[in-house]
């Protein structure tokens, strides 16, 4: 890296001198990737941040406002969704590198002894299990399927992700413990919400603290995300992005879901898009973070998703896709019932995106899509780059 041997910045440094450094791509040129969703009403706003070991910049596409009407900035939050997940398994690397967890050893060692996860034939659901997506947990709670069958189908899902408000740590545990697992334990890749739920309790638990405290202590703090947080206060949802919801025509205004303390783990962050550049910055090793080590270990393919053609692997949370060029992407997708959110970088070449939409789809376009496509064209350009 191009970093060695050198001292690195501190996230608010790097924030600081790196601001608008970045080069590689024009906002035109970012365009091209981007315009077809505002064109084609797919989304109604959105930001791409943009980082190599340069610098960084963003660029602010379509309509962004917040719930009280001001226009977009940089400081604007966004629903992360499952981002949140890649968070949580930073937690657990860090976690593991300082003892206090096991990633090998089966979760119920930091749960509460009043309430036990599932096994199948003697087989325990461990934490790596949880973070592969390998445990054979459902990918949420039967009474997620509860709604209003004569409600519209927008209204129906977002009575169902109500859930991730309304149902307790409790009412999961007195679910979970009594459901049978769909696969053994590191049989099968399901995605399950509900095990990245778990795997961030069960680290919490380890710690002894709440998982909005833990999360907020070893990881917005160390990397200096002012604007990122597991809970939402009264300014930050006054400073959220009003979300919608195009998953059902006409694309309405999206409700506003509040992750509770247990789901958080999921997908119930939030952060601003200068907050994700630093984030990003801390992935590809740019910035001085006591978090680099565990950051590390997170990005280590772990288990199978798909041979492919590309084969795709399982880290902590992390996607790892593996190109027929060589090229290897690490990415992660998010969506709640209001904002999507993609990030996707290369730690090899020092270059990656993250893109937050405040329109969501839900099972259908992503963006995720095209953070992938400008990585793709970044990495194009920072081996020509070299090459001359």
């Amino acid at each position: 890296m191009s970093n060695l041997g050198t001292a690195l910045p501190t996230p608010e440094e790097w924030k600081v001198s790196a601001r608008d450094n970045f080069s590689a791509m024009t906002r035109e040129e970012v365009n091209q990737y981007i315009s077809p969703l505002i064109t084609y009403n797919l989304s109604k706003g959105l930001i791409v941040v943009l980082v190599d070991k340069n610098g960084y910049t963003n660029f602010s596409f379509g309509d962004i406002r917040t719930v009280s009407g001001e226009d977009s900035n940089s400081q604007i939050l966004f629903d992360i969704g499952s981002l949140s997940k890649v968070m949580t398994g930073i937690l657990m690397a860090e976690a593991e590198i300082n003892g206090v967890y096991n990633l090998s050893s089966p979760a119920n060692t930091w749960i509460s002894e009043t309430v036990t996860l599932p096994d199948y034939e003697g087989e325990e659901i461990t934490g790596l299990h949880l973070a592969t997506h390998y445990s054979g947990l459902p990918s949420s709670p039967d009474p997620f399927s509860e709604y209003d069958p004569s409600a519209s189908y927008a209204d129906q899902l977002e009575q169902s992700m109500q859930h991730f408000t309304t149902m307790t740590r409790d009412e999961v545990y007195d679910w979970v413990k009594n459901t049978t697992l769909l696969a053994p334990p590191g049989y099968q890749h399901l995605y399950s919400n509900l095990g990245a739920a778990l795997a961030g309790d069960s680290v919490a638990q380890a710690y002894g603290k709440s998982y909005p405290d833990l999360v907020q202590e070893h990881l917005f703090d160390p990397l200096q995300m002012t604007h990122t947080g597991a809970s939402w206060t009264r300014d930050e949802l006054g400073q959220r992005a009003k979300g919608y919801r195009a998953y059902e025509y006409p694309m309405d205004e999206a409700i506003v879901i509040r992750f509770n303390e247990f789901w958080t783990a999921t997908g119930g962050i939030h952060s601003s898009a200068e907050d994700m550049a630093i984030f990003l910055a801390a992935q590809l090793f740019l910035v001085d973070t006591p978090l680099s080590e565990a950051i590390r270990k997170s990005h280590n393919p772990l288990a199978l998703i798909s041979e492919g053609p590309p084969l795709q692997e399982q880290a902590i949370f992390w996607d790892v896709l593996h190109n027929r060029d060589g090229t290897t992407i690490i990415k992660k997708a998010g969506e709640t019932n209001a904002h999507q959110a993609a990030i996707a970088f290369n730690p090899d070449l020092q270059v990656g995106v993250v893109i937050l939409s405040n329109t969501a789809h839900i099972q259908g376009i992503h963006v995720e899509e095209q953070a992938v496509a400008l990585l793709e064209r970044m990495q194009v350009k920072h081996i020509q780059d070299k090459e001359t």
